[in-house]
């Protein structure tokens, strides 16, 4: 079935494009890049026992979006992130091998059309998020490992909208499939597993300039309710046979603020829930200052 609302899905997007008029609207490209650098130095006879460190990030924050003269709009927006952390050995003071701090690759693209009134719109949605690096293992790595996809139908409504802020809301019916390559005993070869459920998503995206600052706040919060599960089988009878039911959550805040042209600081807070991986909420939080560069 999944199959199907995807093929659906590229196939409309196709014939939006093919069927542009000549005189609609341009794409509009975003792209900001950053790099993040923390570094920290020790002499010799230093006491404490502390060594040197150094971590670096980078990442991007692509968009692609258009509104063509039909009611249609099309936004592609990808998220880029990479990064590692270098430490010294406390003793030789030699560099050890580096290891990641951050890694991401989270791509969405979304159509819309307006249909029944200039707020309601129906879209068709699909996403795609991984990594470049799967560091599971030591002295193992592949890469793109998992692959975590959403396709999903359903009515969106924009909230609010005021120059350049606006949150938008959308809910509909999303099918999930999740790839993992797990490695043998031996890491010479692979077996590829996956599994895929389907049910209800809603998602809150949304940018806000916060009054009287140089403040941009911008959202996402994505929740999705399975009804279905391709492995529920394989649970019967276990403790957690019915974890997979629970509502999953992803909400993602940045609040960041442009220092100079090619400086800012930025604050990233993420909270994930998934009952299957833990029972409790896991926590992320970034405080940052970094090298911008706005090339679109």
């Amino acid at each position: 079935m999944y199959r199907i609302v995807l093929g659906v899905f590229l196939g409309v997007v196709l014939a939006v494009s093919a069927g542009a008029a000549q005189d609609s609207l341009a794409w509009k490209p975003t792209a900001d890049v950053m790099l993040t650098l923390t570094q920290n130095a020790y002499s010799d006879n230093w006491a404490g026992g502390d060594v040197g460190s150094v971590t670096w990030v980078g990442s991007a924050n692509l968009g692609l979006e258009r509104q063509f003269t039909a009611p249609w709009h099309w936004r592609n927006t990808l998220k880029l992130a990479y990064g590692q952390t270098h430490n010294q050995e406390r003793d030789s003071k030699d560099w050890k091998k580096p290891f990641k701090s951050t890694d991401l690759i989270d791509f969405e693209s979304l159509l819309r059309y307006q249909i029944w009134s200039p707020t309601i719109e129906p879209y068709a949605a699909f996403r795609l998020i991984t990594q470049f690096e799967d560091a599971t293992y030591d002295n193992y790595t592949q890469h793109f490992n998992p692959i975590d996809l959403t396709e999903s139908v359903g009515a969106s409504k924009t909230l609010y909208k005021k120059d350049e802020d606006e949150f938008m809301g959308r809910f509909g019916f999303g099918f999930r499939q999740r790839i993992m390559r797990i490695p043998d005993s031996t890491f010479t070869s692979t077996t590829t597993e996956s599994s895929n459920d389907g049910g209800l998503e809603f998602v809150l995206d949304g940018k806000y300039h916060i009054p009287t600052s140089q403040i941009l706040w911008t959202t996402k919060l994505t929740t999705f309710k399975a009804f279905f599960y391709s492995k529920s089988d394989e649970l019967t009878g276990l403790p957690h046979e019915d974890y997979w039911k629970a509502v999953d959550v992803n909400w993602e805040n940045t609040f960041s603020a442009q220092v100079s042209k090619y400086l800012a600081v930025s604050l990233y807070i993420q909270w994930l829930y998934d009952k299957e991986i833990d029972k409790g909420g896991r926590f992320k939080e970034t405080l940052s200052l970094n090298f911008t560069w706005k090339l679109l």
